[in-house]
């Protein structure tokens, strides 16, 4: 918005002691009659306007600009795209006031209010779109996701008339929005050192080498006193006699038993699996729930910081015939859980079918059936 262009809202406050009239309201203008801070006139272009203020009263006309004005937008990094880059986008819209007691009386902000929900669309709009799509034809697209959403910012008493997107550009890599979560960016880091040294010493388990117990046998009971004394201080096991007879029992004829059955449900090499698209890594659903994340203490513990420390879930639910059908659930990730392409809704489970494709941070995974 270009420094000439007049105010959005003017405010008109005349002399108590004159009194005030004006001749009409000018064309592109919505004037507002205020009365002790409540509204209780909307005049419309051309209309006349001629009146005395009470003296006891207090009384302001508002003028709101309902005109078309234009509204630069330039993010810097603030958007991310399908393929986890960052995208820097400029754009002007043009916009028009369509409630102008909500835009002067009921929002603090307007312009604030119609740049926040321009960048939410922006938001929802390149979040569905790779880098090369950007590219290609990226300002149409983003242009008419804009206009085809023009419902969101009749809320905020506007509405938007055109859009032009002027530059989608990139930085030179990858990039990743980082959220804190509640910690400074030093307690961060020294947090994310701690947990890859717990994954690396859980790889390499320490296990202490068993007691040895010594074993003192002794002829008969002849026992020296230096035996005597080490006997006190070492537990001894004594080896029973082998010509000892033992007592013989009658041999009873054993029972025939009836054959095993064996146990009908899924082993473990029929549950279902995940096979990594970019490393052909093999992951058996052994557990129930399967969790994912980046904390040591889940099933599957992805070192990707895309991926939040408690990221998502599979669950497998029974049913009859002795199948199980399969759901992954989102448990509130910063950055979402994907199946085939679509970004799922936090703690809604999804139902999975063999050949779905789960993205989770930058890594991918095909889900297969035994």
């Amino acid at each position: 918005m270009s420094g000439n262009s007049p105010p959005l809202i003017q405010t008109l406050t005349p002399e108590r002691w004159a009194g005030w009239s004006m001749d009409f309201i000018g064309a592109g203008y919505i004037a507002l009659f205020v009365k002790n801070g409540r509204c209780v006139r909307v005049w419309k272009p051309g209309r006349h306007v001629s009146f005395a203020l009470p003296w006891l009263e207090k009384c302001e006309l508002l003028l709101v600009d309902s005109k078309l004005r234009h509204l630069p937008i330039t993010s810097q990094g603030d958007f991310l795209s399908r393929d986890q880059y960052l995208v820097n986008v400029s754009l002007n819209v043009m916009y028009q006031v369509v409630d102008a007691k909500r835009v002067a009386l009921e929002i603090s902000d307007p312009i604030a209010a119609l740049t926040s929900a321009v960048k939410d669309s922006l938001g929802v709009a390149i979040s569905h779109l790779r880098m090369e799509q950007l590219t290609n034809q990226g300002r149409v697209d983003v242009r008419q996701y804009i206009l085809d959403h023009v419902d969101v910012y009749y809320t905020v008493g506007f509405s938007i008339e055109d859009v032009r997107v002027s530059d989608i550009s990139f930085p030179n890599t990858r990039g990743i929005i980082r959220q804190v979560e509640g910690m400074s960016a030093r307690q961060e880091a020294e947090h994310e050192a701690v947990l890859k040294m717990q994954i690396a010493n859980a790889g390499r388990p320490e296990i202490s080498p068993p007691p040895i117990q010594q074993v003192n046998i002794l002829p008969g009971g002849e026992a020296n006193s230096k035996h005597s004394i080490v006997n006190q201080e070492i537990p001894r096991a004594t080896i029973p006699d082998e010509s000892a007879a033992t007592p013989s029992l009658p041999i009873r004829d054993q029972p025939v038993l009836a054959p095993t059955v064996l146990f009908s449900n899924p082993t473990p090499a029929s549950k279902g699996r995940l096979v990594n698209r970019s490393s052909g890594a093999i992951i058996v659903l052994s557990a129930n729930p399967f969790t994912i994340g980046r904390e040591p203490t889940n099933t599957l513990v992805l070192e990707d910081a895309m991926c939040s420390r408690n990221h998502a879930q599979i669950l497998q639910i029974p049913e009859p015939q002795d199948k199980v059908r399969y759901q992954i659930i989102d448990v509130g990730s910063s950055n979402g859980t994907f199946v085939d392409q679509q970004r799922l809704t936090s703690h809604q489970p999804f139902w999975l079918s063999a050949g779905n494709v789960i993205q989770i941070g930058n890594q991918e995974w095909t889900f297969q059936l035994p």
